[in-house]
């Protein structure tokens, strides 16, 4: 069979492109373990899984709706469960909408934009008992591979702070979740968009971060899945930037910020900047 020289020397010139990227991949990893002094971590996506199976994520947003429900049930009000599911539904377009603005959000805002949707009300006593519970009612989100294990691995090397934009559960609640996975202790400073007020790529997020870790902005690496949020921020701040793409989570068209490098996870850059 005559071979395609064709399909021959475009696989060859793949290979050599291949070997180029590769070659210029790992002089960028190079200079970050030269000059990286502390690191800073984005929380949903990139240590905890916020993409849960269904099962899952039916479970903590029905708990939530019942236990509003119930709650309303005792204050002479009838929600069908329909009208409950879209009222969660439209609390979730507000944080979509507030985020949008980067302004922060929590359950407390939440709960006042459903009960504003259902055209309902509820003494402060019981609404606080139901903030409490959309607060907590996540209590054992997945770690993602390798990554609180990577987390515990560049603690040992490097000051560590974590940036997160939170909605539902609070800082409260995630320091808790942090110490039962025993990462609390490897973090410097926690900076929770709902104790800012402001949400990433906000200056503040970052600013915090920088300044809890007591470090330049050229000698930080931020890692995260979201370019919009975490890219476009640290690059703003003067950071360098780990995007770690999750296509099947976030997709594929997310806008490109121009991240510093792109990682598979956290236990990615802990090799390369570790060795592995």
């Amino acid at each position: 069979m005559t071979p395609d020289l064709n399909a021959v020397g475009e696989s060859s010139s793949k290979k050599e492109v291949s070997k180029i990227e590769s070659a210029d991949n790992e002089i960028v990893w190079q200079n970050l373990r030269r000059e990286v002094k502390a690191i800073s971590l984005d929380l949903w996506g990139t240590l905890l899984d916020d993409k849960q199976a269904p099962s899952d994520t039916i479970l903590y947003s029905e708990g939530r709706q019942n236990f509003l429900r119930d709650e309303l049930q005792r204050c002479g009000y009838q929600i069908s469960p329909e009208r409950m599911r879209a009222a969660y539904k439209h609390a979730w377009q507000y944080f979509d909408d507030l985020w949008a603005k980067q302004i922060a959000f929590g359950a407390a805002e939440g709960l006042r934009e459903m009960l504003r949707y259902l055209n309902a009300d509820l003494p402060k006593e019981s609404f606080e008992r139901v903030r409490q519970y959309f607060e907590e009612a996540y209590q054992d989100p997945q770690p993602l591979d390798g990554a609180l294990e990577a987390v515990q691995r560049l603690a040992e090397n490097y000051p560590l702070a974590l940036i997160s934009d939170t909605a539902w559960t609070p800082g409260r609640v995630l320091r808790e979740i942090f110490a039962r996975y025993k990462i609390l202790g490897c973090f410097r400073a926690l900076i929770f968009s709902g104790e800012v007020g402001k949400t990433k790529p906000h200056p503040q997020m970052f600013n915090l971060a920088l300044a809890g870790l007591s470090v330049q902005p050229q000698a930080c690496l931020h890692i995260g899945d979201l370019q919009h949020t975490d890219v476009a921020g640290a690059k703003a701040a003067g950071m360098h930037s780990a995007w770690l793409r999750r296509p099947v989570y976030a997709g594929e068209e997310q806008p490109d910020y121009g991240p510093t490098v792109v990682v598979k996870g956290v236990r990615e850059v802990a090799e390369k900047l570790l060795g592995s």
